[in-house]
Parts: structure tokens; sequence; C-alpha cells
């Protein structure tokens, strides 16, 4: 039995018993396109590892065990899917085809670091819940961030996110241009009205326009500047 395969079957098991009722046979079966023997060998043997409780002539539901496993299969699922659709254009239904190919191999790293770039987003495309990160991850517990169109000259900061927005072509010409989380920028030339922000990655600049610079959120701020009138609030209240 392959992680793939015993991954497709709790994904399914997870699916069909939302209601709260046990999964039957025959609907596993006709769920995952499979002769019914061959589904009641599989889940009995899932239910030998621990991951399903099977009761003949009753059905099938999930361990705590299998639960754990079926939340994190479903997640990467949807989130995948939200990448695919929000950030990389695809349609809906070429999205979900796509998504459960990737599932099964994309990494628990990546999937957090793709949780991050798109800002742990609750919804994939279809309006379904996206299973919350049951683990304790060090990428989610960041400090609110803010647009990168809100620094100032020489200013600093880390790439938390991207945000969609609904442009999935500004996204990939962001992430083309470098601009992913995780590196760190800083503000160069302010963009002048109808201007052009301008940011240093690494040895490198890149001007960006106020509706792409919009979309890039940055936290972790360094070399902080004080306007000159809250200079001059704190000037009088030493007075």
């Amino acid at each position: 039995m392959s992680a793939e395969s015993a991954e497709e079957y709790l994904e399914c098991v997870y699916d069909l018993t939302k209601n709260g009722d046990p999964a039957k046979t025959n609907d596993i079966a006709a769920r995952m396109n499979i002769g019914p023997g061959s589904v009641t060998e599989m889940i009995q043997k899932l239910a030998d590892r621990g991951y399903l409780d099977y009761q003949k002539y009753k059905g099938v539901t999930l361990t705590e065990e299998g639960l754990v496993l079926a939340r994190k299969v479903k997640r990467k699922h949807r989130l995948l899917e939200s990448f695919l659709v929000n950030f990389l254009g695809m349609n809906r239904g070429d999205s979900h085809e796509e998504a459960c190919r990737l599932e099964h191999t994309i990494s628990d790293e990546s999937e957090k670091r793709l949780c991050l770039m798109m800002d742990n987003p609750e919804l994939c495309p279809d309006g379904e819940l996206i299973p919350k990160c049951e683990e304790d991850c060090a990428l989610c517990e960041r400090e609110p961030s803010v647009s990168l169109t809100r620094l100032r000259k020489g200013e600093r900061g880390l790439i938390t996110h991207l945000r969609c927005d609904k442009s999935p072509e500004k996204i990939r010409k962001l992430i083309s241009m470098g601009l992913v989380p995780g590196r760190r920028v800083k503000v160069e030339e302010e963009a002048p009205i109808g201007g052009a922000l301008v940011v240093g990655l690494g040895e490198s600049k890149v001007a960006l326009g106020k509706e792409y610079a919009s979309l890039v959120h940055v936290g972790d701020i360094t070399n902080r500047n004080v306007s000159p009138r809250r200079q001059d609030r704190r000037a009088k209240t030493r007075l």
C-alpha cells in the first residue's frame, strides 16, 4: 500500500463523513471509481494501521490519527488550489486535478511557505474551508505586516506575503522579479505622485508602480524613519 493511495482513501472518508455519518463502502467505491471488493480490502488495511474505524455493515469513520492525516492532505489540496487559481491564473476545473496530483508530493515545509505567501487563506477557490495548520509553526507567528508602499526611503523590511487581490498576472510578475516571501527589501527612492517606487533587492534595484508595490507586504522593518511632524511633536513633549 503506497502512501499516496492511503492518503487518497483517508481524504475520501474525510469528505464522506463531514455530516457525522459513517462512510459506506459502496459510496467510497463510487467516489474513487474502484470496485467494492478492493475498497473493503484497503479500508481493512488502514483500520489495522489505526487510521480507520471499520465496522462491517455499519461503515467507516476516521480515528483521531486518521483525521489528523486526512486534514493535512485536505489542507495541502486546498492551499494548492488557491495558489493555482489566485496566483497562477489556472481555471478552477483544472486546478482540482492538478492539486490532486501535487498534494501527495509537496513537503510540509513548502506547504507552510505557500500558506505564508498567500497570507494564510481561510477558503479555497470553491469556498470550502481550508483546515487549520495543526503544528507549531514559526512561519505563522509573525508580527503584523504593512504594504511596501508604507515604507519610506532608507527603510528595510522582510517580505511576508504577496496579496493576491485577484491579480495573478501581477503576482507572477512580482515573483519573476524576485519579490517573494523571505527576501529583504530596501526602499531606495520613494514614489512621487504617479511614479514608481525604487526598491533594492540585494545588489539589484527594481522600480515598482504603486499597483504592484501595494501587493507586497513586509514586516520586521528596520531603519524606521520618523516624519518631521512626529519629530516636532516629540520635541514639544520634551519641552
